[in-house]
């Protein structure tokens, strides 16, 4: 296994920086995600790492060695592709031993044919696909052939374990039930993971540690819950989440309490005051939305519209715009015993830690000073540099 450093890592194509100078720390042994919108640079990090890709400026460390010029081939890695990238021609079996065969006759590294089968044989056990060793990919479902290529990346051992939206083609189903798989995997295996995609439902079930990037850059990085509860800007809020958070303009000042139908405490408004020229962005979670008076403790009051109701078996998701605030939108999630319709009108409020404000112009966070007990922006990365430089 291997503990990764990214410094300043920068990947340009001619005038386009598509990977713009991020610092990452991952831990030896741990599952970090890189989630983000198509186009944000998170696959094109993980083939810099790969090897597949050069790096234009930055370093890329592993174990305290600078790897930016050392060949894909050399750098411990096991990739799985989006696609599988298995071979047709090839079995199960011929599939998880590629890997192996192409390093006999290299000294220490040589793997003899007898401890190739074993080693098939042991991933074949661990990944539940002994019983078609002797079949094709094409002979294959798409949960089978999704096993094989995690397979034969492991067959390598390898110290770091790269994994490039590898559930995306399967149906919902079969993605839900590999993404336990690959918990377990990795509770069994814990090498060194740094794991691509776009699916949040993957992101906060996998991660130890989530990256979430935004035009090259990192957003912010973290553990799930942290990232959740506390977004670093106005993107994270909005883009983590299903449904995203409600994001709404507070204006600028320190009179915004009662902005066009949204109440807020004075503490909560004044941040304005701190916003920059646009004013600030209030956000609150739909399941931190409450029916006002269910609960005593609520603050952020407004009355909504219902425009659509969906409901989703455990919960229903309620569609509205707020009353008396010009293109406010407003989704709430509701526990499936309340009985509202389009067209009906509902008070709302939200407890004070469940309100972020944010800069309207920058999107960056403003609202530290109202809450306790909060883990500083990007903590995660800071806490293990620090401990590395001592």
């Amino acid at each position: 296994m291997a503990r990764i450093e990214l410094r300043g890592l920068t990947k340009q194509f001619g005038e386009s920086r598509v990977v713009d100078e991020i610092d990452l720390m991952i831990d030896d042994g741990e599952f970090v995600v890189l989630l983000g919108p198509s186009g944000c640079g998170k696959t094109t990090t993980l083939r810099m790492i790969a090897g597949l890709e050069p790096i234009s400026s930055g370093e890329l460390v592993f174990d305290d060695k600078i790897m930016n010029d050392e060949p894909a081939e050399r750098r411990g890695v096991g990739m799985v592709f989006q696609n599988y990238a298995l071979y047709p021609h090839m079995t199960v079996a011929a599939n998880l031993s590629f890997g192996l065969a192409s390093r006999r006759g290299r000294g220490s590294r040589r793997v003899a044919r007898q401890k190739e089968r074993a080693r098939v044989q042991e991933i074949a056990r661990l990944l539940e696909i002994e019983h078609v060793l002797d079949r094709r990919p094409k002979e294959l479902s798409g949960g089978q052939r999704q096993r094989v290529a995690l397979g034969r990346a492991l067959a390598r051992d390898p110290d770091v374990f790269l994994l490039d939206e590898p559930l995306s083609n399967l149906d919902a189903s079969l993605r839900d039930k590999m993404r336990m798989e690959l918990a377990r995997l990795h509770a069994e295996l814990p090498i060194t993971t740094l794991y691509v995609t776009h699916d949040q439902g993957e992101a906060l079930t996998l991660a130890d540690q989530l990256v979430v990037m935004n035009g090259g850059k990192i957003a912010q990085a973290g553990s799930p819950r942290e990232i959740y509860a506390r977004p670093a800007d106005s993107f994270v809020a909005a883009f983590l989440g299903s449904p995203g958070m409600n994001l709404w303009p507070l204006g600028a000042g320190d009179n915004a309490t009662h902005q066009e139908g949204l109440r807020l405490p004075d503490k909560i408004a004044s941040l304005s005051a701190r916003a920059g020229r646009l004013g600030a962005t209030v956000g609150i979670r739909p399941e931190h939305l409450h029916i006002a008076g269910t609960r005593s403790d609520l603050v952020a009051h407004f009355t909504c519209r219902v425009q659509v109701v969906e409901n989703l078996g455990s919960h229903l998701l309620l569609h509205g715009a707020m009353i008396d605030q010009a293109r406010a939108d407003v989704v709430a999630k509701l526990e499936p015993q309340f009985d509202v319709g389009r067209g009906d009108t509902i008070s709302f409020g939200a407890r004070a830690e469940h309100v972020h404000v944010f800069d309207a112009e920058s999107g960056a966070r403003i609202d530290d000073a109202i809450h306790r007990g909060g883990t500083p922006l990007h903590s995660h990365y800071r806490r293990q540099r620090e401990a590395v430089i001592g």
